[in-house]
C-alpha cells in the first residue's frame, strides 16, 4: 500500500462538500522547497477527508500549517495555463495534525 505525508500550509480554506450521498472535507496543501541552485518548488496536494471535519474543520483555515497523511493518487489533466498534460497529487487523508496543534483521526475507512 502506498502512503504519503505532507507537511504544508493550507492555500485556501477547507470546504464540506456531499457527492454521491457521502459527505467529505476538501483542501489543498502546498509544500514548498528550495532547490539547490536557489529557486523554490511548490507542491500542491488535494486533500479529501471523510465525513464533516468535525471540531477540526474550524481550524482548517487558508494558511494553517498541517502535516497530513495518507493513500494517494496521481491524476493528469490538461493545464489552462501552460495547454499541455500535467500531474497532481490527490491524497486520500487518515490523519491530519495541526501543526502545534491537536491530532485528529478520520472516523471514517478511505
Amino acid at each position: 500500500m502506498l502512503r504519503l505525508q505532507v507537511i504544508g500550509n493550507l492555500g485556501a480554506d477547507a470546504e464540506r462538500k456531499e457527492a454521491n450521498g457521502r459527505r467529505f472535507v476538501s483542501f489543498r496543501v502546498a509544500h514548498s522547497e528550495k532547490r539547490t541552485d536557489g529557486t523554490e518548488v511548490t507542491y500542491w496536494v488535494a486533500c479529501a477527508m471523510n465525513g464533516d471535519g468535525g471540531k477540526l474543520f474550524d481550524y482548517l483555515k487558508k494558511g494553517v500549517k498541517v502535516w497530513v497523511e495518507g493513500r494517494p493518487r496521481i491524476r493528469t489533466y490538461s493545464s489552462p495555463k501552460t495547454h499541455q498534460i500535467e500531474a497532481g497529487i490527490d491524497l486520500s487523508v487518515g490523519n491530519v495534525e495541526l501543526c502545534g496543534g491537536q491530532r485528529v483521526e478520520s472516523n471514517e475507512p478511505f
